[in-house]
């Protein structure tokens, strides 16, 4: 590369006069005007023009005095403060809410030090905020609380070496940058209803009431209704929200859409009622209204397909981050506003109305895009209907959610409305993975002139596929080809299939024109997903791994995954969900028996299905019943299947997740499978904490003294001579 002297242009070199100092002595003189008025006698004559009065200087003030013109300007200046005060009052109050200065009454600084001025200042500022109830006042703990007596070695050390051990004031330099988080701002809406329905492009079918009314916040769940919001009164799978009117009247609905007639005059503070021919269809609409269609200012990325979503969500976003684009995500695990700002997410596709108040606080905060997980039920509910995508992208499809959507075809139209939405060939971009067999489906949807980017690991004509790659149980290497040069990767995410979606995440980046070393960068900064393929690390001498995979494929690739590291055994617990696809139960229990040593059988979310009912239904996969399974019991002797593998079952999780890690030897790989980053079993109609990692991690302690006990854990816990000690280890557990 060629460098050149560039001359500064002239307005940028000083004027050196300027600079010039000459340490000389300076001599002060004074100009005296002549006097012309002695005459030639020396006598005084004045000059008649000197005897003129002074003129009057001029008004510049306009009849003003300067202390009515300091006066105004400082009228002025409080007025403007008063604008920003109430324009930015939040923002004020909770800076100042946080803020620790001490209060007047205390040591808040020297009064010589201009910060301790301003310590006493703000003090006294949040003083008056809390007498006025602005602010809540901090509650501080005692400060001694936690100060403990030396030890008498302690106190040695001390008087040996005159101070304490240096080792009690290190500070963790590390965890406290990333400690500090940027603080999410809440935006705050409002519009008036007729505003909200021509902006919406809603037509009713007839209106009633004020159509002036101010509407605050829009829900559609009676539960979450607060003062001054519209509540849509939707018709769902299992209840109907017209019959929940009167709650969130109570709960402060000034307006209500519905699509029945309802009679508002006898509800106490609805003051409109909008009559459409179907809620559903409009709540997307008005919830995108209300929030000033948030994802038209943010660039946005849609990945749907059966697996792998969630994890290249998190390698997108990623990459996003290191190009440095304030980036949001909405997935499975959880919703961040942006960087590491997170909320816990209860769904997959967060609800209309959800979702684009999401968004809002994202644009609210500065996030410049946002990642999304576009499931199935969100697409075709209309959940993203009014969502502006930019990238689509697909992963897999394979059978799943077949409850909900009846058959495959449907399952596929639904995920389809994703790509249907590229029509723009300058913004919108396709990114496909063409090993699957739907990849040509999902291509032609939309507009056929919008640009694809394909990838793939066995298809080479992929615009994005590895040339060569290694697992290992520590890392994944992979050679990755693209049309603007080769990558080398690192990888903590672990396993074949993860391979997969590091392509993804690579080809959204070739589609948009990311750098290549931000590619690489941002994926190998995400160094594991939750719950995905996640190691349960408490130094024993197996691999103990916590997955998602519930589906099918998902169970079949992950046990792929698994034996290419190598391990001696694999032992696997799966469960199927209550209430769900029916049909895919004993698919499951025929791929985990094929591909692993060991199967235990179990309950996943049960919900008001009987979990024996849930096990019998997931028997039938190898050709077995429950009463057949029962007569082996009796026996204590569970028979090895036809290929030489073992199967037991239990319906409480906590005990078949604890056996299975008992049952672990060097080796070995237990792998546990179908809630990964979930923390809750759902029972009946109770919904209890349960954490699939959390039990592993209390198992691997507790055998670990079983171990030290002499105890061998290997067997099965029902089997003949063990069967004492192992009910004792069930129960200590439970």
């Amino acid at each position: 590369m060629a460098f050149f002297a560039l001359s500064p242009p002239n307005q940028l070199i000083p004027n050196k006069t300027h600079f010039f100092y000459t340490p000389k002595a300076t001599f002060f003189t004074r100009n005296y005007r002549p006097l012309t008025a002695i005459g030639r006698d020396g006598k005084f004559y004045p000059d008649p023009s000197e005897s003129d009065p002074p003129e009057a200087p001029e008004d510049s003030g306009h009849g003003v005095s300067k202390f009515q013109q300091v006066h105004r300007e400082a009228a002025k200046a409080r007025k403007l403060e008063e604008e920003d005060w109430k324009k930015n009052q939040s923002t004020y109050l909770a800076a100042i809410a946080e803020d620790e200065s001490k209060t007047s009454n205390g040591s808040g600084g020297d009064g010589d030090d201009l910060f301790g001025e301003i310590d006493k200042a703000i003090a006294l500022k949040r003083e008056e905020f809390v007498k006025q109830g602005l602010i809540k006042p901090i509650v501080k703990e005692d400060v001694l609380e936690g100060i403990h007596e030396l030890e008498p070695q302690e106190k040695k050390d001390k008087k040996k070496n005159g101070r304490l051990s240096s080792d009690e004031f290190d500070l963790d330099f590390d965890s406290y940058g990333n400690s500090m988080k940027t603080r999410i701002l809440e935006p705050s809406f409002k519009m008036s209803l007729a505003e909200l329905l021509d902006e919406s492009k809603v037509v009713p079918v007839s209106v009633y009431g004020d159509l002036d009314v101010q509407i605050k916040g829009i829900q559609h769940d009676s539960r979450l209704v607060s003062a001054g919001d519209l509540f849509l009164c939707c018709v769902g799978r299992k209840t109907d929200g017209h019959l929940y009117l009167s709650e969130a009247d109570k709960r402060g609905a000034v307006a209500v859409v519905a699509s029945k007639e309802i009679d508002i005059e006898q509800t106490l503070g609805c003051k409109a009622l909008v009559i459409v021919e179907d809620t559903n269809q409009v709540l997307a609409s008005l919830a995108a209204a209300f929030y000033r269609f948030p994802s038209k200012n943010m660039a946005v990325i849609g990945i749907t397909g059966t697996n792998g979503k969630t994890t290249s969500a998190y390698l997108i976003k990623g990459m996003y981050e290191a190009m440095g684009v304030r980036t949001g995500m909405l997935s499975t695990v959880a919703y961040y506003i942006h960087g590491d700002n997170k909320l816990e997410s209860p769904n997959t596709t967060p609800d209309a109305v959800l979702v684009q108040n999401l968004m809002a606080k994202m644009v609210h905060n500065g996030t410049e895009a946002v990642v999304m997980e576009a499931s199935s039920h969100g697409l075709a509910l209309g959940r993203c209907s009014e969502i502006d995508f930019d990238i689509a992208v697909f992963t897999n499809l394979t059978r799943d959610h077949l409850d909900f959507h009846q058959t495959e075809d449907e399952y596929k139209n639904a995920k389809a409305k994703l790509f249907s939405r590229m029509v723009d060939p300058e913004r919108h971009r396709k990114v496909v993975n063409i090993d699957d067999p739907s990849a040509p489906f999902f291509i032609s949807q939309g507009n056929p002139d919008v640009p694809v980017v394909t990838f793939a690991m066995e298809n080479k004509n992929a615009d994005v596929h590895p040339l060569k790659f290694e697992l290992s149980l520590f890392e994944t290497q992979v050679l990755v080809n693209t049309p603007e040069g080769i990558l080398e990767i690192s990888s903590g995410l672990l396993g074949k299939h993860n391979i997969y979606n590091i392509l993804a995440a690579v080809a959204v980046g070739i589609a948009v024109g990311v750098p290549l070393e931000d590619i690489v960068r941002g994926i190998e900064e995400v160094d594991a997903v939750p719950g995905r393929f996640e190691l349960i690390d408490e130094e024993q001498a197996f691999g103990v791994i916590v997955d998602y995979a519930h589906t099918p494929d998902g169970l079949s690739r992950l046990l792929d995954s698994v034996r290419e590291l190598g391990p001696r055994r694999i032992i696997t617990v799966i469960g199927c969900a209550g209430e769900s696809d029916r049909g895919k139960r004993p698919l499951m229990t025929k791929i985990a028996t094929d591909k692993s040593e060991v199967t235990l059988l179990t309950s996943h979310n049960p919900k008001n299905e009987d979990p024996l009912d849930i096990l019998d239904d997931m028997l039938a996969g190898i050709g077995w019943t429950m009463q057949d399974y029962l007569k082996y019991g009796e026996n204590d002797y569970y028979p090895p299947l036809p290929n030489g593998n073992r199967l037991f079952l239990h319906d409480i999780r906590r005990v078949a997740v604890r056996c299975a890690v008992a049952m672990g030897e060097e080796g070995d790989m237990v792998v546990i499978t179908g809630k990964g980053h979930e923390t809750y079993q759902i029972e009946g109609d109770k919904k209890e904490f349960f954490d699939d990692r959390e039990e592993c991690r209390e198992a691997l302690q507790y055998v670990d003294e079983l171990h030290r006990a002499g105890i061998d854990t290997s067997e099965f816990p029902w089997r003949c001579v063990k069967h004492v000690i192992w009910l004792e280890y069930v129960s200590v557990f439970s």
